[in-house]
């Protein structure tokens, strides 16, 4: 398997064969075309058509690529333009145009965001694909998102970063939702500058507000701080940044 990143957001690769026989397993039909994609997010479903439906999941199918073009392939879903709630489509099977390519999003809070806003959708740029959507009926379970602002709140081909100021608490630094489906998230830290701070530096991760986690080591091959987490199950309320209260600097994450 074959592994490419691209564009916004997304991974994608090739593999076995797949067919729309199984689009049972996925719910109710909600839409169904032919999409050409944008590396801005387009909506395709309204709110309209979601505002009155009591949804468990949404999943987005994406089938029959077609691209001619060299860029690596990737596809996204968000809930707004602004890529709030993204969530990339992984490779399930096929090869070629025949990939499939899936995204189930389970969470009450995006969801709600989701119906509130519709869904929109982006990937490499001029590809064409058959692209569904599927919603299961219930009621969406939360993921245990605290609501807390996230200091990185937006994402351009996998990396975003944001400015800091460490408190006597760890910070929301970015959401689960937004990695929750990565392979590798790697964190650095750069541009540090004292600020109120008195005492040694130090930076580290928790898995809360105030449960530490891990120390983001001073790595001297990029002369800043760096830490790479593999096991993103295990920040299912959020990545959360802490440090010596005081310091000031940039922090950057990726994610593959």
């Amino acid at each position: 398997m074959q592994f490419f990143w691209g564009g916004a957001l997304i991974s994608c690769s090739n593999g076995s064969s797949s067919s729309d026989d199984d689009d049972d397993d996925y719910g109710t039909k909600i839409y169904s075309d032919s999409v050409t994609f944008s590396e801005t997010p387009e909506q395709i479903v309204s709110a309209e058509t979601l505002a009155d439906l009591s949804i468990k999941s949404l999943t987005i199918k994406v089938i029959n690529v077609n691209y001619s073009g060299s860029d690596d392939w990737w596809f996204t879903a968000c809930s707004d333009s602004s890529w709030s709630n993204e969530v990339k489509l992984e490779w399930q099977s096929g090869e070629g145009t025949s990939s499939l390519y899936l995204a189930t999003i389970t969470d009450a809070t995006a969801i709600a965001a989701y119906k509130a806003n519709g869904i929109y959708i982006a990937g490499t740029d001029s590809a064409t694909a058959s692209v569904s959507v599927f919603y299961i009926e219930g009621e969406a379970e939360e993921s245990g998102d605290t609501g807390e602002e996230a200091l990185i709140k937006s994402f351009t081909s996998n990396t975003g970063s944001a400015s800091f100021t460490i408190s006597s608490q760890y910070q929301l630094l970015v959401k689960y939702e937004t990695v929750n489906s990565a392979s590798k998230v790697t964190i650095t830290i750069s541009d540090v500058q004292t600020g109120t701070s008195n005492g040694d530096w130090w930076f580290a991760i928790g898995t809360d507000s105030s449960t530490w986690k891990a120390n983001i080591e001073y790595d001297d091959t990029s002369s800043g701080y760096k830490l790479e987490i593999s096991d993103i199950s295990e920040y299912s309320k959020g990545i959360y940044l802490g440090g010596l209260e005081g310091l000031t600097g940039t922090v950057t994450v990726s994610y593959e």
